[in-house]
């Protein structure tokens, strides 16, 4: 599952300065590894939630996708508004510093 273009989640990438390979699907649509793979997408992120995901998921994606870049990511920054949106631009600097 992604996030579509007409999600919180997008809105809060591209204040980050990401494009979603998955802009042009609407909500949560389910997006099979050989559909990531064909995407041409360059950075992965893995949320915390609602799914928790773990290393061994990022070896998964790995195999259909060598070259880009994996990493899991707290969800509460990318997916909660309210309080802990005041976090975000930090952790989101922080984060793509490590990637740029």
């Amino acid at each position: 599952m992604t996030a579509g273009g007409d999600t919180f989640i997008n809105d809060i990438l591209l204040r980050c300065g990401l494009r979603n390979v998955f802009e042009d699907l609407d909500r949560y649509p389910e997006v099979t590894l050989p559909q990531l793979a064909a995407s041409g997408v360059k950075l992965i992120l893995l949320s915390s939630e609602p799914f928790p995901f773990k290393s061994k998921h990022i070896e998964e994606i790995r195999e259909y996708v060598p070259d880009a870049e994996i990493a899991l990511v707290d969800g509460e920054m990318f997916s909660w508004y309210g309080s802990r949106l005041m976090y975000a631009p930090d952790y989101c600097k922080a984060f793509l510093d490590k990637y740029r």
